[in-house]
């Protein structure tokens, strides 16, 4: 009996080794975009959660102060005064996260997750900032419209604001306060490049004492980068809304109560 025939394994060749592998790179390539657009979005819908939480707490606050927007900071003692990481100068001010922290009660609020390094309270990084300013803004991730704000320690009646559905209060941003770009009213010191706030942005970044101050063109690409060119914003009336970030850099009319 003549025995069975076992056909031999075939294996891949060299060539069809190199196909799949090119096609698992074109797969790649197409599918890691749309995954990363995909978790910044959810980032993106994360931080606006955030906004919406914090205009929660502003109408509160609202309520509890005589129909008055909170300041962006009091010069009343820090709660955090003393605590290692706080300056002298951050110690003498309460900022206006502190201030709504009573309706909240939650420190992630004020985190962005697209913000490196975001910090709240106390900054950790002594290094990104200028030691005598150290825990500066309470908060790195949100940024309060300069113009509606001052003056400082009373902030603004809510009756002032004459479109508050159109006027933003409260953006993303690297700073405690920002403007629009070409402000010109209203304004002290360097508060017209405080555009260079808005986004991932920053006005200065301190290194060993020193301040570098970024070019208007790196601020841009910077500023865009917060949401894929994206900025949540809160606004007047208490809704939150995603706003181009050369609409809310530009659009004036976004930013005068």
């Amino acid at each position: 009996m003549q025995a069975m025939r076992v056909p031999a394994r075939r294996g891949f060749t060299l060539i069809e080794l190199l196909v799949v592998i090119a096609i698992i790179a074109i797969l790649a390539a197409i599918l890691f975009p749309v995954f990363a657009k995909a978790r910044e979005k959810a980032r993106q819908t994360s931080c606006l959660s955030n906004l919406k939480q914090i205009g929660n707490a502003q109408m509160m606050y609202s309520q509890d102060y005589d129909e008055m927007l909170f300041p962006y900071r009091t010069r009343a003692a820090n709660p955090y005064a003393g605590q290692a990481g706080v300056s002298a100068n951050a110690a003498g001010r309460t900022f206006f996260n502190q201030l709504l922290d009573p309706y909240i009660k939650n420190a992630q609020v004020w985190r962005c997750p697209s913000k490196p390094n975001s910090w709240v309270n106390i900054d950790p990084a002594a290094a990104e900032t200028d030691p005598a300013f150290q825990s500066y803004g309470g908060q790195n991730s949100y940024a309060a419209n300069t113009l509606y704000c001052f003056p400082a320690d009373l902030g603004l009646a809510l009756t002032a604001l004459k479109q508050p559905a159109d006027t933003v209060i409260l953006m993303d941003g690297s700073y405690y306060g920002a403007s629009f770009y070409g402000q010109t009213a209203n304004v002290t010191s360097s508060y017209p490049n405080y555009w260079q706030n808005i986004g991932n942005s920053y006005l200065f970044r301190w290194s060993g004492g020193a301040a570098a101050t970024p070019s208007a063109a790196e601020s841009m690409q910077l500023g865009a980068e917060r949401h894929s060119s994206m900025i949540n914003g809160l606004f007047g009336d208490g809704h939150a809304k995603a706003v181009a970030y050369t609409k809310i850099r530009e659009d004036a009319k976004m930013w005068v109560p």
